[in-house]
């Protein structure tokens, strides 16, 4: 059963994957609850104990693992960014969104979940009482962080621990140069303000581990990039023919999962490169290719 552990006055974590941020204040205000039936028994034996009749859930993006058991904590309201709101409501918009596919098969989608009722699309950034809900895009479009006034940054999927950054490879961004924006934005603020930074796949950090982190998210998405104008150098290749050199070249084995997701990033970064004029997409007898201008 996951650890509680008391970060400040107002903040307690819950350790998992994803971990769980919850803040106590007039009301209870529950961050990414995660998934299954034991997280969800947890946090709602958490809520009770804390003797406060009304929660609020804060949802930092719509992945199934973050937002599965939202509804099942019981509470009175359930906030989400507005640009990640509709795939957080409807589960065939959100796995069409992660995966590039509008898969519902559990052979094929790491996590699943229902579609999510929202009761509230925030505005960011959005302050209430010691919280402030900020945007950090770039693993979704919508993506939050919380920040409380205990010095505790809870940042999500911001970025990712070196045990994530070794299983997957290519670490999950829907839009990677977004992303490195926002952790250049984490590392020059937050990670300089904050005492105690919370990602959801990964260790509780200090600043200077945040710090330390960030570089290695920073650099395993700089090395793809030129991993991918390397290998398109060498001769025209697909997005998967791409996430699967990579995959190799990083020493992790692919699957159904890894690929999707893969391809998501591969399609964001090359329509990006080739905005910058560094690749060039063609339509070949093997359907559509990407070449190294």
């Amino acid at each position: 059963m996951e650890a509680v552990k008391k970060l400040g006055k107002k903040t307690m974590y819950i350790r998992g994957s994803p971990s769980t941020l919850i803040y106590l204040d007039e009301k209870v205000y529950v961050v990414d609850p995660g998934l299954g039936s034991k997280r969800a028994k947890k946090i709602r034996s958490i809520i009770r104990k804390l003797n406060k009749n009304y929660v609020i859930c804060i949802l930092t993006h719509y992945h199934a693992d973050h937002i599965a058991i939202s509804e099942k904590i019981k509470p009175r309201e359930i906030w989400v960014s507005e640009k990640d709101a509709p795939y957080v409501e409807d589960s065939v918009l959100r796995n069409y969104m992660t995966y590039g596919y509008a898969f519902k098969s559990a052979d094929y989608l790491l996590y699943n979940a229902p579609d999510i009722r929202v009761d509230c699309k925030l505005k960011v950034p959005y302050r209430i009482n010691g919280l402030d809900i900020i945007p950090l895009p770039g693993h979704t479009l919508g993506h939050v962080g919380v920040l409380t006034d205990d010095s505790v940054a809870y940042l999500a999927d911001s970025f990712f621990g070196e045990r994530v950054l070794s299983n997957v490879g290519i670490p999950y961004y829907f839009n990677p140069f977004l992303a490195l924006q926002t952790l250049d934005y984490i590392e020059e603020n937050i990670a300089v303000d904050y005492e105690t930074i919370i990602i959801s796949h990964g260790p509780v950090l200090s600043k200077d581990e945040c710090k330390e982190v960030i570089s290695k998210n920073r650099e395993r998405i700089v090395k793809i990039v030129n991993m991918v104008l390397e290998e398109l150098s060498k001769s025209p290749k697909n997005t998967m023919e791409l996430a699967l050199k990579i995959l190799n070249r990083l020493s992790v084995e692919a699957n159904h999962t890894l690929l999707m997701l893969s391809n998501v990033f591969l399609k964001s970064l090359l329509s990006k490169l080739e905005e910058q004029g560094e690749v060039k997409l063609l339509a070949t007898e093997r359907g559509l290719v990407w070449k190294k201008t």
